[in-house]
């Protein structure tokens, strides 16, 4: 019996250990599983990288973009400055002209070589009408506001308060745009200055104007100060202080208007952003329109 040879027992190995077979399947398992793991989380590095560099290189395209709109901005400021520069140095050089040609005319008619020859007749006719033709001309350009805007309207007294920036925004048009509303609105008045708005004005029941297309394009720091009238004369809308190259959209009139189509005019007062001092005065005459579809131009 005992040169038998002892029979492993079930579960075993000959040396007496546990069957170490079936754990190599688990360990081969749990491998598999750690190295998914593992790249998977480097695909996740991968793709945040890959989300970071987009990232990066969106804000840097912004950037460039507000770069390149800041350096046109700026650009057609400039343009529109020297442009402004040159019409002025332009409608000065004219006016020496002018005055030039009118002031040989006068020194001839006023000389001894003319009026040696007493003819009265051409006195009158050469010297005393063109010189009443040129003041009656010069006071109606200069005086034109005064019959066309009420005193206590031109008269205003500006008192430094500016809008805020929710009514006053910056101007969503460049200067080629303004400069069209400008020619367009044809304001008269004081040269010194210019300002656009939309010729018809579509006002709602309430009085409220979603509408509006009033601008400051000055390249001076004028404060504009609008204030819309009827025939009367009263005030049907009065803005405060309109920095230069801002513009305001949505405002509401001081009083009910009837409905229909209703011709007023907006004048205009430019005053110095430091002193407050009034620069000078133009008008335009708009349309209201209340309750009626009217184009917005």
């Amino acid at each position: 019996m005992s040169d038998k040879k002892k029979k492993p027992a079930a579960g075993k190995s000959v040396a007496g250990t546990t069957n170490s077979g079936k754990n190599i399947p688990n360990k081969s398992k749990k491998e598999i599983e750690k190295k998914k793991a593992e790249a998977a989380k480097q695909a996740q590095r991968v793709q945040e990288e890959r989300l970071k560099a987009e990232r990066e290189r969106a804000k840097k395209s912004e950037d460039i973009r507000k770069r390149r709109e800041k350096q046109k901005a700026k650009d057609e400021k400039n343009e529109k400055k020297v442009l402004g520069k040159e019409k002025r140095s332009s409608e000065l050089k004219k006016l020496a002209e002018l005055f030039k040609k009118v002031w040989a005319k006068v020194s001839y008619y006023t000389s001894k070589e003319f009026l040696g020859s007493f003819n009265y007749t051409r006195i009158i006719l050469f010297v005393v009408l063109p010189i009443v033709v040129l003041v009656f001309g010069i006071s109606v350009l200069t005086h034109a506001t005064v019959f066309n805007v009420p005193s206590e309207i031109r008269n205003y007294e500006f008192n430094g308060r500016i809008e805020s920036s929710v009514i006053a925004k910056e101007s969503a048009f460049n200067s080629q745009q303004q400069n069209v509303f400008i020619e367009t609105l044809d304001a008269k008045g004081s040269g010194k200055f210019d300002f656009y708005i939309n010729s018809s004005i579509p006002v709602g029941d309430n009085g409220e104007i979603e509408e509006l297309c009033f601008g400051n394009p000055n390249e001076e720091d004028y404060v504009l100060v609008a204030t819309v009238f009827d025939k009367e004369g009263e005030v049907l809308y009065r803005s405060l202080g309109i920095e230069s190259e801002k513009e305001i959209n949505e405002v509401k009139l001081f009083k009910e208007v009837a409905y229909g189509t209703h011709r007023v005019k907006v004048a205009v007062n430019a005053y110095d952003k430091e002193t407050n001092k009034k620069i000078g005065t133009k008008y335009a005459h708009v349309k209201l329109s209340v309750g009626v579809d009217e184009d917005v131009r």
